[in-house]
């Protein structure tokens, strides 16, 4: 029975060893954990907007605009979720859906789901590294125009854009 179970044992520890011996030929770089086919999802993306911007999915409810090479505290981004996007010169328009976390009363629950409720527009300067968030329908309306942007720009859905 010991003997049994010893084989058992190595037929396993053989079988790990494998993967992630298929793993590392993979990858350039040896993880202890092989991925076994974990990593970007079929319908995530990344498309160019102008200014060095990228719309980003890397979820269902992780739809963000941020510069192409990454970004800290100083460079501006318009955060998680972009329904709709549409860019004018140095400018990129977007609509937002807001965002509530799933259980507010967990801490370590990060995890954040739509409120449909709650929808604002934010256009974000490539140029000078700045952008108007937050804003009403009507407020986007009026910055449109002092910005000298078309106010009939139509926003497009980011999974048409």
């Amino acid at each position: 029975m010991t003997k049994r179970i010893l084989k058992i044992f190595l037929l396993f520890i053989g079988l790990f060893l494998l993967l992630l011996a298929i793993n590392s030929f993979r990858n350039s770089r040896l993880s202890i954990f092989p991925s076994f086919g974990f990593g970007p999802g079929v319908h995530d993306f990344s498309k160019n907007l102008n200014g060095g911007y990228n719309l980003n999915r890397n979820s269902a409810h992780e739809i963000f605009i941020a510069p192409k090479d990454g970004w800290n505290s100083e460079i501006v981004i318009i955060p998680s979720k972009v329904l709709k996007v549409n860019t004018y010169k140095e400018f990129i328009i977007a609509e937002r859906q807001g965002l509530n976390k799933r259980n507010p009363k967990d801490s370590l629950d990060g995890y954040e789901i739509p409120n449909e409720n709650v929808k604002d527009y934010w256009i974000l300067n490539t140029d000078e590294n700045y952008v108007l968030k937050n804003l009403k329908i009507n407020d986007l309306q009026k910055k449109l125009e002092s910005l000298k942007i078309p106010a009939d720009i139509e926003l497009i859905d980011v999974y048409k854009y």
